[in-house]
């Protein structure tokens, strides 16, 4: 049933949203605002329970694109004062959440936007890795994390192209430049056995 209930959200989703982040971050459209005992807290007050939670055969990864970023650094730059916001209203949003690991790439959006969310969320360990290596570091995480929790900041493209791996197929597509605001979870048994919930925050 809430798989169901995620479903139609997103169908919801998809049609109040067609890729504008002032509809998506519009105050009727239901946000994510926390987790809470293995669910998703929406804006309106409706929940979405995520898929296998507390089942130690499968590896949740919460996967993000990084905050906002400055548009006068040169190719990397850091957060801007409204992705410092965002960044810390992430943090907010993972309270209580346990969290594994860390991870981003190797750019200071990435590891700005991860280290607020785990000053305020909770002290995992933190790793950057190269874009380029994203497939076999995915690969190399799959192997050793069955029952961990990762929380993943990457790019516009890095993120759907893990999501792509993770479900074995091409579903997902480059975010626009723009939005800053997607939140997806991934819970995965390996590649091709991968259940993507997608939420706004």
């Amino acid at each position: 049933m809430s798989i169901l209930l995620a479903i139609l959200w997103q169908c919801k989703l998809d049609k109040k949203a067609p890729g504008s982040q002032a509809q998506a971050e519009s105050p009727a459209f239901p946000m994510l605002v926390a987790f809470r005992d293995g669910q998703a807290v929406l804006s309106d007050s409706s929940i979405v329970a995520i898929p296998h939670w507390g089942d130690t055969a499968y590896t949740i990864f919460f996967c993000v694109r990084h905050a906002e970023k400055r548009k006068d650094q040169g190719d990397n730059p850091s957060l801007a004062p409204e992705g410092e916001v965002r960044a810390e209203r992430l943090g907010n949003i993972m309270k209580g959440v346990r969290m594994d690991r860390f991870c981003t790439t190797n750019y200071k959006r990435t590891i700005q936007t991860a280290e607020t969310v785990r000053r305020i969320a909770g002290n995992a360990a933190a790793e950057a890795y190269p874009p380029v290596n994203q497939s076999a570091w995915l690969e190399h995480k799959l192997g050793e994390g069955v029952g961990k929790h990762y929380f993943i900041v990457g790019h516009q493209n890095t993120i759907p192209q893990l999501l792509n791996q993770l479900k074995g197929g091409t579903e997902f597509q480059n975010i626009p430049d723009d939005d800053h605001g997607r939140f997806y979870i991934a819970v995965t048994k390996g590649i091709g056995q991968t259940e993507v919930l997608e939420f706004r925050y």
